[in-house]
């Protein structure tokens, strides 16, 4: 097989080739073969001249790109194309760093199914995600105690800004959900402000950060959200005044111009656009696919969010406002604008035009005030201008970190996320370039720093003999800039000079760094001198020095300000003005020099601030995301090689493969490497002795013992080794394969020649056969006559006798009958009288009954209402918080039974009235799912209420605690003196009281307390107390509300409460006075309950969602590691060859111990199980059962299938088969317990469809089509991903051929299968619950078995 090796283009950078002709050493060419067909000579000077090898076709589109054989530009430059353009994944790992390439495109793979997926797992396991370093640094933070960073830089428009957003909502989602906190809401609120305030629209980005930020996440002990901190750097002040050709100001100016119409902004007086001189100079007014005024109410939310009042936001509006205006002022003459700028800020408009024109000076003591030319008054605006943002960005960020700031206690550790410029280099580069291109420089010696630091680590830890590894250390290019006599030093030398110029600056550079000694990264450009070069680790950048001086400054006149503080309005703004911070946004100019204290300039705030951000790296773990641009067009998923190899350059990821292939960039473990390469090992074949095997068999394989080493548990190679192992392993296989088809060939051979010997007897065996039956059917014939006769002659005879035994069989029955219905009339006649006088004698004794009954009733109710009245105004103090939250639900309710009789209608006339046999179906299919969307909506606000409720209880409880303490005493003596009723009612109350002991409460028949209350209930009713027939129903509600709250994590005590509220919940309903009554012993009450009922109904949905919820919460960390990992079928899967090597991580560790156990189907079973068996306990109906289960198998089948989508090793054949298995274990377990039928089966289908499709062929184009049509459950977007997951680990298989790839695509597109877009299932979706109406039979209080514990034994005799 020829080699592939790569070449330099100049389009495409480098392109592959075929050798076609071997190396020999003293060859001045070579002869190779392009991809096109053409044969070229590829000139060598020397050896050193040769061409970089390629990778074996095995290791193309890995994910991570240290994992390759051969380390070089070009293999990582093309692995990078074919992940992002063949497979579409935009994420690629390089050993510590994730490189993150912009689509350009809105991908499905950040919903809150991705969260989950990702969240608890480890980092090798899964594919390269934003989400993987999120969770990475969680983990490692949360076990180890330890601060974190995660450092995000890249040029404009590379994502930088997206990437730090979604990092920021992971950490929301992880840290917050669990503890009902508005912290990480709070968090998130940030971003759409400094976005307003703080992005703009290049030439290169629609959406650019013209500033850097750290932000730092502060965790509690229990890894929650407490707070968060946010600091800037170098905001870009000059855009406020300045914008290039097809560029935009900061977005929050477009803003408000475009929300000028609504009426509290018209106060503003603000224009379009286009009429203010520091917006229309880029000549971009809008950005497509954006909308100014949706994201001005955006940033407005947030900042409500954040604690800052309507009228503190218009404050904020009217500064901006006024620097508009301030930009349309015209020097020269008296304009409106001025008066506008100056009734914004509740200035004096004369003051402000006198001193915009006029500059204060000391000289000889004496102050004088000089009249300034037209340009330097409009560079005193300019700089006032400057000077305001600069300030009002600086009160926001303050505003934000108060809001942001912890009050729930001390932060236990942190981590950082930083997302900051990088390195730029234009055609003109000026101050702006010259320090960020400086922190580039900080960082990168950062990041070469913790690199070498991890190889090193993991070279000791396998105690390698290795030598020291050199890497390019930019340590003296940051001593040009930041060093004694530097170009920082020299700069703010010049600053403070009276006359100091940016001429006088560079020609101070050029003596110190080139004329008195040469510095080996400082240039002087040929044709210019006014200008430097700068030799930086990514690339040679020109500076020109044009107001580098008046940008380090950064300097306005005091009269100004001092004019701008005696407004109240921007005062606040101008307050840190007084004491000058190491963070300060500038400095001023004041007239007196001689009383003027020494003011920062901006480039030595700069150096302090970006030393405090080192020191801070420096103590955290940092963790790195490299954000490529791939096109300069902004075009989804189109791929420039120049431009990304640029910024791969640039962004230090080919120095950390330089580092890696400067050591030992291959290692394996010895296991992995004995199940790869066992065909080459020589002795030991067993697995156990795999690394004896190789330490005894790789010095025959590999000469050159310098090319690899041992270690203690890994065996490490140099680049290009396993490469040649791979060649070995294939010329062996090769050899293997000839003698297979040597021995294959002679055996077809001989299956020929014994197939035609067979043949020829069998044609004589038939011929034989042929003659022999042809006689035996004549035979047959003449038999099948005789038959035939015969057979008629008994026909005739039996059918005259059968037809005389019929009549007198008839004759007969016409007799008896007479004779039995003439006694039967006389015994009717004679049991209706009996009746009659049974019924009339029972009416008169339970007439008696009921008047001596209702006296003693009456005296009892007498000495118990006032009892209830006082417990009826605290229950109705507690029920107030939550009773306009039901008035909520209300109409919800009403159009849910609406809906019902709506349905009920369509079926019935479908019957009466003769539908037509199409459209009848059809309007019911559509009212039946307009029902069902209905109740999932009101299921999904009963949810909501129930945690708004529960945050409520606990609020309540927390400050109430004292008063219930102090309460105790009153209610045990009042308890003390309660009459005979008030102890029945307290007992009775006291079987639904959430103290109740579990065994006692499990331990009851399905249904009593239920039961006994609707008695209780009953009797009250009967009596005519129909308040407290409300009150006792009410109690019962509020006491099942507190068992459930008590009981949240208990599956059988839920289960016990769900039962008795159905139960109460049907009996209601049963005896409704608007029900129809299907007995006559039932008897309806006359107190209307329905809004009880309603209650109960929704207690229903909150017990089943409980009990679903402690399911699930017991089922999440045990789904993937069950059914995916777990190895049922032993030795199935083997042990699986990976190709790559395992990222070193910092924390990087398995999910369980050593000593704990991981779990199995039957952990999954057992969860399962306890859940039926609770549900079976308490005979709840089977069709509530069902659905239960329907919804727990969708959340399984949907936990596992999402981890399926993300972890390449898993899509093989042999793992596939594993969790087919895995999956059959759990229909059997459902078919077992008759749960089948209700849809519980058929939400694993997507899993079962996506093993078969692992197990499945996948080379022809009958296999593309059989796929597509057998996969129907699945969407495309999963078809195609496990396709490009899967990853085959054994010799028997190979990778998916990206031709059968694009074949799929093709026949999906063609697809119309309803099948939403998304990548991952919706693990969170909820199907809604219907409980069936099952009346129960006549109830009657002898009938009840009541427990001799529970001292109710009286309920008998009311």
């Amino acid at each position: 097989m020829p080699e592939l090796v790569w070449i330099p283009d100049p389009d495409a950078v480098w392109v592959s080739s075929q050798l076609l002709q071997d190396y020999k050493p003293g060859d001045k060419h070579l002869l190779l073969q392009l991809s096109d067909g053409n044969k070229v000579h590829y000139p060598l000077g020397s050896a050193s001249d040769l061409p970089p090898l390629g990778n074996p076709d095995i290791l193309e589109g890995e994910n991570d790109l240290t994992a390759l054989s051969f380390l070089h530009e070009p293999a990582v430059l093309h692995n990078l194309r074919v992940r992002f353009l063949d497979y579409n994944s935009i994420y690629t790992y390089c050993g510590i760093v994730l490189v993150a390439i912009n689509p350009y495109d809105q991908l499905p793979i950040y919903g809150e199914e991705v969260i989950d997926a990702y969240s608890g797992q480890d980092m090798a396991d899964m594919e390269p995600h934003i989400f993987s370093v999120a969770e990475e640094s969680y983990r490692t933070m949360t076990r180890e105690e330890q601060n974190q960073s995660i450092i995000i830089s890249g040029e404009s428009g590379s994502g930088k800004t997206v990437s730090a957003k979604f990092t920021m909502r992971y950490f929301a989602a992880v840290g917050g959900a669990a503890q009902q906190t508005s912290v990480e809401e709070r968090v998130l609120a940030s971003n759409p402000i400094m976005e307003s305030i703080g992005n703009a629209k290049t030439t290169r980005n629609d959406n650019s950060s013209r500033f850097g930020k750290y932000i730092e996440i502060g965790f509690g002990r229990k890894g929650d959200i407490i707070g968060a901190n946010m600091r800037t750097y170098l905001l870009e002040k000059s855009r406020v005044v300045f914008q290039a050709s097809a560029e935009r100001n900061y977005h929050i100016f477009y803003q408000l111009c475009a929300s000028r119409e609504l009426p509290e902004m018209r106060s503003l007086k603000l224009d379009a656009p286009e009429y203010f001189r520091y917006t229309s100079q880029g000549g971009q007014m809008q950005i497509p696919g954006t909308d100014d005024v949706s994201d001005l109410e955006r940033a407005r939310n947030a900042f409500t969010v954040l604690g800052v009042q309507p009228d503190q936001q218009m404050e904020l509006f009217r500064i901006l406002s006024a620097v508009l205006h301030l930009g349309n002022v015209n020097i020269q003459a008296d304009d409106r604008s001025l008066a506008v700028f100056s009734k914004l800020l509740g200035v004096e408009g004369p003051q402000m035009a006198h001193w915009l024109c006029h500059r204060r000076l000391a000289i000889g003591g004496e102050m004088l005030v000089k009249p300034m030319s037209g340009q330097q008054a409009m560079e005193a605006r300019d700089a006032l201008a400057k000077h305001m943002y600069g300030q009002l960005f600086t009160w926001t960020v303050q505003r934000l970190n108060s809001a942001l700031h912890t009050q729930r206690g001390q932060v236990k550790s942190f981590i950082g996320v930083l997302d900051i410029y990088g390195f730029e280099t234009f055609d003109r580069n000026s101050f702006e370039q010259f320090c960020i291109n400086y922190a580039n420089e900080k960082l990168q010696q950062q990041f070469n720093r913790h690199v070498f630091h991890l190889e090193q680590e993991e070279y000791v830890r396998e105690e390698l003999a290795w030598n020291r590894i050199e890497f390019s250390d930019n340590q003296q290019c940051i001593n040009l800039i930041e060093g004694q006599l530097g170009l920082f030093d020299l700069l703010d030398e010049e600053c403070r000079m009276p006359k100091g110029s940016d001429e006088s600056w560079v020609q101070k550079l050029y003596n110190q760094h080139l004329t008195s000694k040469r510095h080996p990264h400082f240039q002087k450009p040929r044709m210019s001198n006014s200008a430097f070069i700068i030799l930086h680790f990514a690339d040679m950048v020109q500076y020109e020095c044009d107001s580098f001086l008046d940008k380090n400054r950064d300097t306005v006149f005091e009269e100004l300000i001092n004019i701008l503080k005696a407004s109240q309005l921007v005062a606040e703004l101008f307050q840190q003005q007084e004491n000058v911070s190491a963070v300060a946004n500038g400095s001023v100019r004041s007239g007196k020099r001689s009383t003027r204290e020494h003011k920062l300039t901006v480039g030595f705030q700069f150096r302090q601030s970006l030393q405090m951000l080192m020191d801070t790296l420096n103590s955290t773990t940092p963790h790195y995301v490299r954000c490529i641009k791939p096109n300069d067009l902004k075009e989804p998923f189109m791929f420039d090689p120049k431009r990304t190899v640029q910024q791969l350059r640039a962004c230090g990821v080919l120095e950390t493969i330089r580092i890696s292939a400067a050591g030992y960039p291959s290692r394996w473990t010895y296991e992995e490497f004995f199940s790869r390469y066992h065909l080459l090992l020589q002795g030991f074949r067993s697995e156990e002795q795999a690394q004896v095997s190789c330490r005894r068999t790789l010095p025959d394989l590999i000469p050159d013992p310098d090319q690899y080493c041992f270690g203690k548990t890994k065996v490490f190679f140099r680049a290009g080794q396993v490469a040649l192992l791979e060649r070995l392993r294939a010329e062996k296989l090769r050899a293997a394969a000839v003698i297979i088809q040597s021995r294959v060939r002679g055996w077809l051979s001989r299956i020929r020649y014994s197939k035609i010997l067979w043949a020829t007897v069998t044609i004589q065996r038939y011929s034989r056969g042929a003659l022999a039956r042809r006689l035996a059917e004549t035979l047959r014939y003449t038999k099948a006559a005789l038959m035939i006769q015969k057979t008629y002659r008994m026909v005739v005879v039996r059918q005259l006798f059968l037809m005389i035994r019929q009549a007198t069989v008839t004759i007969q029955a016409f007799t008896r009958g007479t004779l039995v219905r003439r006694r039967y009339r006389e015994l009717l006649a004679e049991r209706a009288a009996v009746l009659l006088q049974a019924r009339v004698r029972g009416w008169l004794a339970r007439q008696m009954y009921r008047r001596v009954r209702a006296a003693v009733v009456f005296m009892q109710c007498c000495v118990r209402r006032r009892a209830a009245r006082r417990e009826l105004l605290k229950l109705k103090s507690e029920a107030r918080s939550v009773e306009r939250y039901r008035e909520l639900n209300k109409g919800m309710e009403v159009k849910l039974m609406q809906l019902q009789l709506r349905a009920d209608q369509e079926v019935g006339d479908r019957f009466q009235q003769g539908l037509h046999p199409v459209m009848g179906p059809l309007k019911l299919t559509a009212l039946r799912e307009e029902l069902d969307e209905e109740r999932r909506k009101y299921q999904g606000l009963l949810r909501e209420f129930t945690r708004l409720e529960q945050r409520y209880d606990n609020l309540r409880e927390m400050s109430l605690l004292t008063e219930v303490h102090n309460c105790r005493p009153q209610l045990c003596s009042n308890s003390c003196v309660a009459d005979s009723f008030d102890l029945a009612m307290f007992t009775l109350l006291s079987v639904f009281a959430p103290d109740v002991r579990v065994d006692s409460a499990l331990s009851l028949p399905p249904g009593l307390p239920a039961s006994v209350l609707f008695l209780c209930v009953r009797q009250a009713d009967c009596s005519g107390d129909q308040t407290r027939a409300r009150s006792l129903c009410s109690a019962a509600v509020t006491a099942m509300k507190a068992a459930l709250k008590k009981h949240s994590n208990d599956i059988a005590m839920t289960a016990l409460w769900l039962k008795n509220t159905c139960v109460l919940g049907d009996l209601l309903t049963q005896h409704s006075p608007k029900q129809t009554l299907d007995s006559d012993e039932l008897v309806p009450l006359t107190s209307d309950l329905s809004d009880l009922i309603r209650a109960l109904s929704d207690l229903c949905i909150q017990a089943y969602q409980q009990l679903l919820s402690i399911t699930e919460t017991h089922l999440q960390n045990i789904i993937v590691p069950a059914l995916l990992e777990s190895e049922t079928i032993t030795g199935l899967s083997g042990p699986a060859a990976k190709l790559g090597t395992p990222r070193k991580r910092a924390g990087s560790e398995p999910r369980t111990g050593p000593g704990d156990a991981a779990p199995t189907m039957a952990s999954v079973l057992r969860e399962l199980g306890a859940l039926h068996t609770a549900l079976s306990h308490q005979a709840l109906p089977l069709v509530l059962m069902e659905q239960a289960f329907r919804q727990l198998t969708y959340f399984i089948s949907a936990s596992a299938l999402n981890s399926l989508l993300l972890r390449k090793d898993m899509c093989c054949c042999s793992r596939g088969m594993q969790i087919r298995y895995n999956v059959s274990l759990l229909e059997e377990w459902l078919r077992g317990r008759g749960l089948q039928a209700g849809g519980a089966a058929a939400t694993l289908e997507p899993l079962i469809q996506a093993v078969q499709l692992l197990q499945a062929g996948k080379k022809t184009e009958a296999d593309a089509e059989a796929l597509v049509q057998t996969c129907t459950a699945l969407s495309g977007q999963q078809i195609v991903k496990i396709l490009t997951l899967y990853t085959p680990h054994s010799d028997l298989d190979e990778r998916v051929t990206l031709n059968f790839i694009r074949s799929v695509q093709g026949l999906l597109k063609g697809r119309c299968d309803g099948q939403p877009p998304h990548l991952l299932m919706d693990v969170r979706r909820v199907f809604p619950v219907t409980f069936p109406y099952l009346p129960p039979a006549v109830l009657h209080a002898e009938q009840l078995v009541i427990p001799d514990s529970l001292k109710i034994s009286f309920v008998r005799r009311v």
